[in-house]
């Protein structure tokens, strides 16, 4: 039962206050186009779904002008040249023409990031150091394409929005920001792809019927309204589902217009579509045999459809990650949780409010009324179930921006839905808090795109790292240091932060794979990484010359393996071509001498030596590097003479480098009688491997005649030789005295 208008003539598109309504129109425009340079900015030029298969369809229309014919060799071409109508493609084939052909498709072909099929890294280009302007220039025309697109959609759905709402031009902006500051359609609408144009289209014809049927146009006027249906169906096959929405809106035409109205305005719609998309289905149909060549697409393409469609209840399993993807889900990088719960709650509270919306309509908007429930409402529900097949049946098809096809439907339902929850005078309120909601989380998703997309900041002035390294790998990579912050020993369960510092000398032409080992004894890894530096964005073709950069990781042996016990393991790392982990590249010392083919990075302790209490008395001595000698424990032989001592370290700050060690036995004269040199816990503890804290006991014995000893020092020494001063040392520099003859 269709509900009664009850309105005895048009409901004028009217503007309470023109000067407000303009301001907040231009309002919505500058937002959009800010956000998109915004996200334009953030987002690499070749991200975006089907980006690549997009633009060498695009690329098709430039160079063959021609229609493709849905054949094999144009599925080579790009697949979406079999999937898709004309209409983006064609645009921006059009708007870039005169610009070099080949240099284009080599660059983009270039910017392909092989490591994304690998799910090694959730870019699917690389920025190349090196791109002639030229030849990115249709590729930025193409992005542009799809930001008109998007702008079409915001003009449209402020226009039915501002039919619908005549008396609140804030109801058409928070519509609008609904609709098009969505940031996953902002990101579809800066990406090289064609989904922006039929949110955009579809948006169009809703509006130019809704004025039809608001402000009781002629019949001719649904001429614009099929001409518009047309555009839609020119820019994806699945916005021909318009034609139920327009049908509602026929109906309610009809009950103002009576039968010969209404025929007269279905001949004209149907005129509109045939002159502006007839065309290209008389070509399907003629070709084909199919008005939508489905069964064609389905030769071409035997992979799009999913071999077993999946059933009720496994599609419905979908759902929430279709929200999601409606809301965020940007290729491979997904929008933080908190995000997604508070729109999914957004959409959930605005839809609820439908019902008491019906309750509270005023008498002089029941006009609207039926546009809302007889046919915006059901849209979106139709919307909603071709998305649900479309997941059933197609592979990769569950993906909530499909949805966007009725983003200006879903903007003034929403609104209407708010609108309900709230008394009429809290309405301009509620309208400038959902604007407010959606430029805030379209700022917050930009800044997450901003953070996952950037490559990693030059560092300027040149890092000092905490050990220098200076290595240069075959192919061109080249390692200036790391930083162990935390020190070099790692306790199971507990992380190691490792910070590597790379830089190149000259462009990458090839896609080298980073591994990362920590191996035990036999070469027993108890870590491995093999993937792309810097949390899989900065693939090293990407490397620009002379730049440094940083590459963090955080190492976690979660348990040790049989046989491996406390003692030193190698953190080791290297490279190797992304189709041959066996080619491992050669490493260059500072000299230029080949040294193996990879890199040690430290000697790690396994497992620590701590100990958990100390000596409450002050320490013997202290060295300038914040070692500080706690307690020594002399140990004598038969004959009464000192035969070893034990001595309890403790480390005050993390050390980056190897001390040896020495104790010495002298005469009166200061000659040396015995002597023991090494590292600490005969190089089990090594210096290197301290961190601030860290108590290391360890015992030295030694051999020879002592019986004419006046005293016993110790100290430590570089790999230069050269002693570290001590704080309290007597006269002998570089050493503590910890025992005397008496």
């Amino acid at each position: 039962m269709i509900p009664e208008t009850r309105v005895s003539g048009p409901i004028r598109f009217t503007h309470p206050t023109p000067r407000r309504a303009l301001g907040l129109f231009l309002l919505a425009i500058v937002l959009y186009l800010a956000l998109a340079a915004g996200y334009a900015a953030a987002v690499p030029l070749f991200e975006g779904y089907d980006a690549q298969a997009h633009y060498r369809a695009a690329t098709f229309y430039r160079a063959e002008h021609q229609l493709p014919e849905l054949t094999a060799a144009t599925a080579a071409i790009s697949y979406e040249l079999i999937a898709q109508p004309p209409l983006y493609h064609a645009l921006a084939g059009l708007a870039a023409s005169g610009w070099p052909v080949d240099a284009a498709l080599t660059l983009a072909q270039d910017s392909t990031n092989a490591y994304f099929d690998k799910s090694l890294s959730y870019r699917q280009s690389v920025t190349l150091p090196e791109r002639a302007w030229q030849a990115m220039a249709p590729a930025w025309i193409a992005r542009s394409v799809s930001v008109v697109g998007g702008l079409l959609a915001l003009l449209s759905t402020w226009w039915l929005a501002r039919t619908l709402f005549p008396a609140q031009p804030s109801a058409a902006l928070a519509a609008t920001a609904i609709a098009v500051l969505n940031p996953q359609f902002l990101y579809t609408s800066i990406s090289i792809s064609n989904d922006a144009w039929p949110a955009a289209t579809s948006a169009l014809a809703l509006a130019v019927a809704a004025s039809a049927l608001l402000n009781d146009r002629s019949p001719r006027w649904w001429l614009w309204a099929g001409a518009a249906l047309g555009l839609a169906a020119l820019a994806k096959y699945s916005t021909l589902l318009l034609a139920l929405p327009l049908g509602g809106f026929w109906i309610l035409y009809l009950r103002r217009r009576g039968w010969r109205g209404a025929v007269a305005a279905g001949l004209w719609g149907v005129a509109g579509f045939g002159l502006v998309a007839g065309w290209w289905y008389a070509r399907n149909l003629l070709l084909y045999g199919e008005l939508v060549p489905f069964t064609q697409m389905a030769q071409v393409l035997p992979t799009m459809r999913r071999p077993e469609p999946f059933g009720f209840a496994q599609t419905m399993e979908h759902v929430p990650w279709l929200v999601a993807s409606f809301w965020g889900v940007f290729v491979a990088v997904i929008a933080p949780a908190l995000y997604l719960d508070a729109t999914r709650w957004f959409m959930v509270l605005g839809l609820a409010g439908l019902i008491p919306a019906l309750r509270g309509w005023r008498e002089s908007q029941a006009g609207v009324r039926p546009v809302i429930y007889f046919v915006l409402l059901p849209w979106l529900a139709i919307v909603a179930i071709s998305v649900l097949y479309w997941t059933s049946t197609i592979e990769f098809g569950e993906q909530g921006r499909l949805a966007h096809i009725g983003a200006a439907a879903f903007g003034v339902v929403l609104v209407a839905g708010w609108h309900g929850w709230l008394p009429r005078r809290w309405q301009p309120v509620a309208n400038l808090v959902l604007t407010s909601f959606m430029v805030i989380v379209a700022a917050a998703i930009l800044l997450v795109l901003q953070t996952a997309f950037a490559r990693p900041p030059a560092l300027t002035p040149p890092p000092v790292p905490d050990r220098a390294i200076d290595a240069t790998f075959d192919g061109g990579m080249r390692v200036l240091g790391i930083d162990l912050p935390a020190g070099a020993a790692i306790e199971p369960g507990r992380p190691l932060p490792l910070t590597i510092y790379f830089t190149t000398a000259a462009p990458i032409e090839d896609d080298y794979t980073l591994f990362l080992h920590l191996a035990g004894a036999g070469d027993t890894l108890l870590y491995q990484f093999d993937g792309v530096p810097v949390q899989g964005r900065h693939p090293t073709r990407q490397w620009m010359p002379g730049q440094i950069f940083a590459d963090t990781y955080s190492i976690v042996v979660d348990q040790l393996p049989a046989g491996q016990h406390a003692g030193l393991v190698v953190l080791s790392m290297g490279f190797y071509p992304i189709e041959a982990s066996e080619r491992r590249q050669t490493v260059f010392d500072s000299t230029g001498n080949p040294s193996g083919d990879r890199l040690v990075l430290a000697r790690v302790r396994v497992d620590g030596t701590q100990q958990s209490t100390l000596p409450t008395e002050a320490p013997f001595a202290t060295w300038a590097a914040g070692i500080s000698l706690q307690d020594i424990a002399i140990a004598r032989d038969a004959a009464g003479l000192p035969a070893s001592v034990t001595v309890t370290w403790r480390a005050a700050e993390t050390l980056h480098e190897d001390y040896t060690v020495f104790i010495q036995v002298l005469d009166a004269s200061n000659h040396i009688l015995a002597q023991v040199d090494r590292q600490p816990q005969a190089g089990q503890a090594p210096t290197s491997t301290w961190r601030a804290g860290d108590v290391i006991t360890d015992t030295l014995a030694w051999e020879g005649d002592v019986s004419g000893w006046a005293r016993i020092i110790v100290g430590l020494y570089d790999a230069q030789g050269d002693r570290l001063p001590v704080d309290g040392s007597d006269s002998l520099s570089g050493a503590a005295v910890i025992a005397e003859n008496p």
